[in-house]
């Protein structure tokens, strides 16, 4: 099975750091909508479980609410610099050399946004009335995912080895020439006895 390759995840973790700087653009918060005094239809039933379709379409199909620039105080800016800290050691995750520690840093500050959006996601705006999730907030979280994972494989990939001249011990070990007259087939002779 062929997998990914190295400079594939790369391209992955540098296109979903621009996706995370995109999903910030988008609203991540919105109040709960007013609940009307509609006259109930025969058979409609509102209870848990419709109440929660019925959320959970708003919180993917609806472009209204408070952009995740406007949601935050200090942690979109936190999250901007976290994405150049990535774009940055992934880059330099492709250069001999520094390859090791790049992948490190990369590794902790791709969890990082990833472990700031679950946090944000799961904890809302509640003291300002902002207490449903939009669609930044769910994008935020996949972007971050690809690149946590992407980071991972990352830094369990092989390290490069700086290409270097033959030696001894590079090449293949060949065993002598056997002799072809005992060998040959049909022949019944003996070797011949050593004294």
């Amino acid at each position: 099975m062929r997998t990914i390759g190295f400079r594939s995840n790369v391209l992955f973790i540098i296109a979903s750091a621009f996706g995370l700087l995109a999903a910030l653009g988008r609203p991540w918060y919105a109040p709960a909508p007013a609940a009307t005094a509609e006259e109930a239809n025969i058979g409609d039933v509102q209870g848990p479980v419709e109440n929660f379709f019925l959320r959970l379409g708003r919180e993917f199909g609806n472009d209204n609410g408070t952009k995740g620039w406007d949601a935050f105080t200090s942690t979109d800016m936190i999250l901007a610099v976290l994405v150049a800290f990535a774009i940055v050691s992934a880059i330099c995750a492709i250069l001999p050399g520094i390859e090791q520690a790049s992948r490190e840093v990369l590794r902790l500050v791709t969890l990082a946004m990833l472990g700031i959006v679950v946090v944000k996601l799961v904890n809302t705006p509640d003291g300002v009335g902002l207490v449903e999730r939009r669609q930044g907030a769910w994008i935020a979280l996949g972007v971050t995912g690809i690149m946590a994972s992407s980071a991972s494989t990352l830094y369990n990939a092989p390290l490069k080895r700086r290409k270097r001249g033959p030696s001894l011990y590079d090449s293949p070990i060949v065993p002598p020439p056997r002799s072809t007259f005992f060998d040959a087939p049909g022949s019944s002779a003996a070797p011949p006895a050593e004294h």
